[in-house]
């Protein structure tokens, strides 16, 4: 793993690096994890567009399958949880996936859209054993510890639109996002200028199948903790950043009216002082949503 992570193993060991509903993770774990999955996916056939998808809820392994891709010199596919097992198998097949990360609330359909698209590989976290699917944590322990390389070229998310035709559209992340950088190590030397690295922890409450609440986990890179919701509950964001002193965050402006509508000794109980950035993307949005 680039050093970023051992470094700060040593700096802050028993600071907790990446919290989800589920677990938490310090930057030695997180820095052993995703040299795990990296070293895994170099290890299997990803073809010539390397591409494996991720179609899952939020969750720290979530941000782990898609970071540790990205480091081991593959493109990661976000798949819409929500979706049905045509319509993930459809974008397994046009992206030429090889390998599917699956969670607990996606395995059923995952398992069947993998088989029907031809996905020769299912990893599944959180779930019962399943028949053609590997466990997360036992693929994570076959794999190396050791440093991935970081010479090889990094390669963009490919993120599906709804499209005009009836059938999503898959598209390279834009290079106005994409931090881009001939190596692995000058990419992640580009995603440490992110903007939100200025800030402390960072909150993730939209789903990673956006392409905001991704950027935003990729701030692990820059040593920024990340505290990431299973989905988007007013107050419960509003408990993380009490909780968590959560410094920066993407939402939409849905996230801001639902926060809004919360009841005043509800949003009382609360300290959110330590919010600096709050970003939004998706629709616009009001002027008497942004200052009320």
């Amino acid at each position: 793993m680039p050093k970023f992570a051992r470094l700060l193993a040593d700096e802050r060991p028993a600071e907790v690096a990446l919290r989800d509903p589920y677990r938490t993770m310090t930057w030695a774990q997180v820095d052993e994890a995703l040299n795990r999955v990296s070293n895994g996916l170099r290890a299997l056939d990803l073809g010539p567009d390397k591409r494996i998808a991720v179609f899952a809820e939020n969750a720290a392994e979530t941000a782990l399958a898609h970071l540790g891709g990205l480091l081991g010199g593959a493109s990661t596919v976000p798949v819409n949880f929500h979706l049905t097992t045509d319509e993930t198998a459809y974008i397994l097949q046009d992206s030429k996936t090889r390998v599917l990360f699956v969670g607990p609330e996606t395995l059923e359909r995952g398992v069947v859209a993998a088989a029907s698209s031809g996905v020769p590989t299912v990893i599944a976290w959180r779930c019962a054993p399943a028949q053609g699917v590997i466990e997360w944590e036992a693929w994570l322990a076959g794999n190396a510890a050791d440093d991935p390389p970081t010479d090889v070229r990094p390669l963009p998310n490919l993120l599906y639109t709804s499209g005009t035709t009836g059938r999503p559209k898959g598209t390279d992340l834009p290079p106005t996002m994409f931090a881009g950088g001939v190596t692995i190590a000058e990419h992640l030397d580009e995603l440490k200028k992110n903007g939100f690295a200025r800030f402390g922890a960072h909150l993730v409450v939209g789903p990673m199948y956006h392409t905001g609440p991704l950027s935003g986990m990729r701030l692990l890179v820059a040593g920024k903790a990340s505290v990431t919701l299973a989905r988007f509950d007013a107050e419960a964001t509003l408990a993380a950043i009490n909780d968590y002193r959560t410094e920066s965050t993407v939402m939409v402006p849905t996230h801001f009216v639902r926060l809004l509508a919360l009841p005043d000794e509800v949003k009382a109980r609360y300290d959110v002082s330590s919010m600096k950035m709050v970003a939004h993307t998706g629709a616009t949005c009001p002027i008497d949503v942004k200052r009320p």
